[in-house]
């Protein structure tokens, strides 16, 4: 006997077992209601003996009513002949003649004949009832004894059909499921009763794993709360949002992101979630992104607004210190030191000189301070820096410089450089508490447009890296995305003024590069500062002009300014110094003059911005009438009048509002000599 046939007849005997259990919880429980919802409905020929019959099941009912009171007996039931038909393992076809008995005080109810066909399935197993038909010997009297054999077929065949077409039904929904590129699953309790290959493979594991843990093992740690409130809020039958999204871990430790639209159905007569499952990791990752480009948008826009208002501010700002830097200079420098009002003087001029400073670094971080860069080594640069940095940062610090070799130069004002270090090595001098290490180095790297384009102000190319690390107290990333806002500052009332970073990312994307920080609360700090390759060279490094020993001068100025108490001041200084002045408060009467003005002038000392004709117009006109002129050009900002974003022409001269009595004579002397 083979396997498929013993599997056979195993289900024929979990038929005959389920059927005989059945009929006898039936028909032992004296209960003649029960008992005639088993029979058909047209049935005939229930007997009370030989003084009373009754043609339908009603009538027998009423008959017997009165004595259900009176049983006595349990009912007697009998199984003449039993036939099982297997179809398969789990259908079978079974065929019961069978007698019953019951006995009163006052009759005997008998039933024979009675026949039973059924259909049971799941039989190898614990089968159930799927169809059952029950008459009596009369009803089927007239079909013959082949009428049972001719049920069976017929029930048979009507079974194959629906079976058929049941299965028909359930491989389209075999499809769907197993084809479908979103999960589905069934949970009921904690437990995942059923999973499709789509949700396998999100999650990365096989069927068995899914099935045989709770749900929750599968939810990422910081989740897992708010999905398993929401999972028993939704079985206790509260209206929640079908909808909502949260993140898993898969079977590789990796997180992704999962939308889940989750609704109650019955499954085995028990309530369940059935729940569809979307794969979102990739929208997620691309709305940080955007999130993150919408941040970076936003603090670049709120910068430049910034900017803009610093460098208005900073023009009339400048000429007032000029003003006040120039009278109390000159003052100083025609008084005694041992005059009572020496150190009230030397203090106003302190005073107007750290103005000026702040002022220099507001232009810095609105780009609007004017430099001029030329070709540089970056480490003989940074080597230059190394004592003062060392003497700046104090020596419970340690200073390590790691230059990258075969560097590219970079084209940009030494100062800058100077600039940049000197804050940042202040910053992650405050950073440190007691011993700690600074670390400077260079280097060479490149950016890809994939690169560039997740990073605003990013263009892709080469680049000279200058990095500044320190082992400090780090930064948490509220403080990362305001820091290089000015007046931004995590230090005490009075130990900081909040522009030193403000004016390092000035100086950096003023040259076109930009900046990258990474830091962690008590991991230290690391600035990247990526300057653009300077490639070509076709001259070698300049080495700075030397101004001449002395600053004073014999010379002719023409002095043009349209603040009649900046022209005055100037006219003091430059005539201090040993120059012939002639003063105008406006282009056209500088024109005037110089037409008038019989002997040589030798240069023209003009303010940018004025109204009507500008310096660089009026410079021009000059020029063209008297071509050996030298031009001067000041101002408080540069308002691209004489520079491109900030950055000087070759050639041209300019001295940066407001400024001293030296700088002054060192600019006249470089500007009539060059």
């Amino acid at each position: 006997m083979d396997k498929k046939q013993r599997a056979v007849e195993k289900a024929a005997r979990n038929a005959e077992k389920c059927i005989l259990q059945y009929l006898n919880a039936y028909l032992t429980n004296r209960d003649l209601n029960s008992v005639a919802a088993m029979l058909h409905p047209k049935m005939n020929g229930v007997g009370t003996g030989a003084d009373e019959i009754a043609v339908d099941l009603p009538a027998a009912m009423s008959l017997y009513e009165r004595d259900l009171k009176n049983i006595t007996e349990p009912i007697e039931f009998v199984v003449r002949q039993k036939i099982f038909n297997p179809v398969s393992e789990e259908v079978v076809v079974a065929l019961l003649v069978f007698d019953w008995h019951l006995k009163t005080g006052l009759h005997q109810v008998s039933m024979r004949g009675l026949r039973l066909s059924c259909v049971l399935t799941g039989c190898n197993g614990s089968p159930s009832i799927f169809h059952m038909h029950l008459s009596t010997a009369s009803a089927m009297h007239d079909e013959g004894e082949s009428y049972p054999m001719k049920e069976i077929r017929l029930l048979t065949d009507r079974l194959h059909q629906e079976i058929a077409e049941k299965t028909r039904a359930l491989e389209k929904f075999r499809h769907l499921f197993e084809g479908a590129e979103n999960g589905i699953l069934v949970a009921r309790g904690d437990t995942i009763e059923f999973a499709n290959p789509a949700l396998k493979h999100i999650l990365g594991h096989d069927a068995e794993k899914i099935t045989s843990e709770p749900f929750i093992t599968f939810i990422h740690p910081d989740d897992r709360a708010t999905v398993l409130d929401r999972h028993i809020r939704r079985m206790r039958g509260e209206d929640l949002e079908k909808s909502y999204d949260f993140r898993v871990v898969a079977s590789d430790g990796s997180v992704r992101w999962i939308n889940l639209s989750a609704q109650i159905i019955n499954w085995d007569g028990d309530l369940a979630n059935l729940s569809f499952v979307n794969d979102i990791t990739e929208r997620k990752t691309a709305e940080k992104e955007h999130e993150k480009l919408q941040e970076q948008l936003f603090q670049a826009q709120k910068m430049e607004t910034v900017g803009r208002l610093a460098g208005g501010v900073a023009h009339d700002f400048n000429n007032m210190l000029g003003v006040i830097l120039g009278y109390s200079e000159m003052a100083l420098s025609q008084m005694a030191a041992d005059h009572p009002l020496h150190g009230a003087l030397h203090g106003i001029n302190q005073a107007a000189q750290r103005s000026a400073d702040l002022t220099r670094q507001l232009l810095a971080f609105a780009r609007k301070q004017t430099i001029t860069p030329r070709i540089i080594d970056l480490n003989e640069t940074v080597e230059g820096m190394l004592k003062m940095l060392r003497r700046l940062i104090g020596e419970d610090i340690d200073l390590i410089w790691l230059p990258g070799r075969n560097l590219c130069p970079v084209k940009m004002d030494p100062a800058q450089i100077d600039l940049i270090l000197a804050n940042l090595c202040v910053n992650a001098r405050d950073a440190i508490k007691g011993h700690g290490k600074v670390t400077i180095e260079t280097g060479l790297t490149s950016f890809d447009d994939a690169w560039g384009a997740v990073h605003t102000g990013v263009v892709p190319g080469e680049y000279v890296l200058l990095a500044v690390s320190d082992n400090g107290c780090g930064m948490d990333q509220e403080t990362i995305n305001h820091m290089f806002e000015p007046f931004f500052t995590t230090k005490e009332q009075g130990q900081g003024t909040g522009l030193g970073l403000a004016s390092v990312y000035g100086a950096v994307t003023q040259n076109n590069g930009f900046i990258d920080v990474e830091s962690e609360p008590g991991q230290g700090a690391t600035f990247k500062i990526y300057l653009p390759q300077y490639v070509i060279r076709t001259e070698p490094l300049p080495v700075q002009d030397q101004v001449g020993a002395t600053m004073r001068g014999h010379e002719t100025i023409l002095l043009v300014e349209d603040e009649p108490v900046i022209l005055k001041m100037l006219r003091t200084m430059l005539e201090h110094q040993g120059y012939t002045v002639l003063t105008a408060g406006s282009p056209e009467e500088a024109i005037r003059l110089a037409e008038e003005h019989s002997s040589r002038i030798d240069l023209l000392m003009t303010d940018v911005v004025m109204p009507g004709m500008n310096g660089l117009d009026l410079a021009r006109n000059l020029l063209s009438r008297y071509p050996g002129i030298k031009t001067l050009f000041m101002s408080g900002y540069t308002d691209d009048v004489i520079a491109h974003h900030g950055v000087l022409d070759e050639g041209v001269h300019f001295i940066q509002k407001p400024f001293s009595m030296r700088v002054l004579g060192e600019k006249l002397r470089e500007a009539l000599e060059g």
